[in-house]
């Protein structure tokens, strides 16, 4: 079937699952359908009336672009400067020219193809910014928080990284590894975060969130060594973004992980109760379930498609090659995913 018998959907919102024919998911209920998603559609010759979707409202309308993205980081850059001259965190301008941007894409768009877009942009502070409470503010949809927790969560999200305001820019920008007194100064971004906004007249959690960003459910995370019921619920889920941010990205002494390479190591620090058993495996299932359908390339440089993820091998989906063979990468262990394309 031809892309142009699908194009009505474009914009528009699932309302039911849509299926191969063998019974494998394709596209999530509630998916906004995009241009990537009708040449899937076309790709397995998805019948027409088997696509129930609803338009948007006004409201929901998709706002990503390069553009937006590009104004929100300047956002970001302007209240840091402004920040560092007044000591106070300005609430109301991030209110309302930084968190509009983040719920949207939170909620519009392939979240891989966000960070792509990220990735390609200037100063990696700011893409991980945007990045952690994208990430954030979807994984606390997942948990199904309440609007009011939700929204406590998009603000901590984005403003859980503010203490690096009063580290040295020198630090920051480090091209190499830390040494032991440089590591100790970057720790005590936690504790300023936690100052600036306890004294910016906004919800203590918040601040809590940026004191909390870097301890870990083991009790291995700094600065307080807290563990367990210890932490707020809401800074488990920023940690969890935040790793999955710096993993994902290139950093000044080494390159990025790959999409699997992240996810193995984030499955890894689940098993050693580093992460929330539940929030961490609801977010390795919201991560893989984005993955279905998208095109791969192989170790051994066949290229297929996901067909289907599994959540305890989250490493190891079934594939479909180009030649419309099956390979479960559980049962070949030689042969793993290069490249994940979209």
């Amino acid at each position: 079937m031809s892309v142009k018998e699908y194009e009505e959907f474009i914009g528009k919102r699932l309302t039911e699952n849509i299926y191969h024919a063998n019974g494998t998911l394709l596209i999530s209920k509630g998916t906004v359908l995009l241009e990537s998603h009708i040449k899937k559609l076309a790709n397995f010759r998805i019948k027409t009336v088997l696509i129930q979707t609803i338009g948007l409202s006004p409201s929901e309308s998709p706002m990503y672009s390069h553009e937006n993205a590009i104004q929100t980081e300047k956002y970001l850059s302007e209240i840091n400067k402004y920040i560092q001259s007044n000591g106070v965190v300005p609430i109301a301008d991030i209110e309302e020219k930084v968190l509009p941007f983040i719920r949207k894409t939170a909620k519009r768009y392939n979240l891989f193809q966000v960070f792509s877009e990220l990735q390609q942009k200037g100063d990696f502070r700011y893409e991980q910014s945007i990045g952690v409470a994208v990430i954030a503010t979807s994984l606390g949809e997942r948990l199904q928080l309440d609007e009011e927790e939700l929204a406590l969560l998009t603000t901590a999200a984005t403003l859980y990284d503010i203490g690096t305001v009063k580290l040295p820019s020198s630090l920051i920008q480090k091209p190499e590894k830390f040494d032991t007194q440089e590591f100790n100064m970057m720790k005590k971004h936690t504790v300023y975060g936690y100052e600036l906004l306890k004294n910016s007249e906004i919800d203590p959690r918040v601040a809590l969130v940026a004191l909390q960003h870097h301890e870990r459910d083991d009790g291995s995370g700094y600065p307080m060594g807290v563990k367990g019921n210890q932490l707020d619920r809401l800074s488990k889920i920023v940690a969890l973004a935040d790793v999955y941010m710096a993993l994902i990205s290139d950093r000044p002494h080494r390159p990025a992980f790959t999409f699997f390479e992240t996810v193995n190591e984030i499955h890894r620090q689940i098993i050693l109760n580093r992460f929330d058993p539940v929030i961490g495996l609801t977010f390795l299932d919201m991560m893989l379930s984005r993955q279905v359908g998208c095109d791969v390339i192989l170790s051994d440089d066949r290229k297929g498609k996901i067909l289907l993820t599994n959540v305890n091998h989250p490493t190891k989906p079934l594939i479909v090659l180009e030649n419309h063979e099956f390979l479960d990468l559980r049962k070949t262990g030689a042969v793993i995913i290069k490249k994940v394309i979209g």
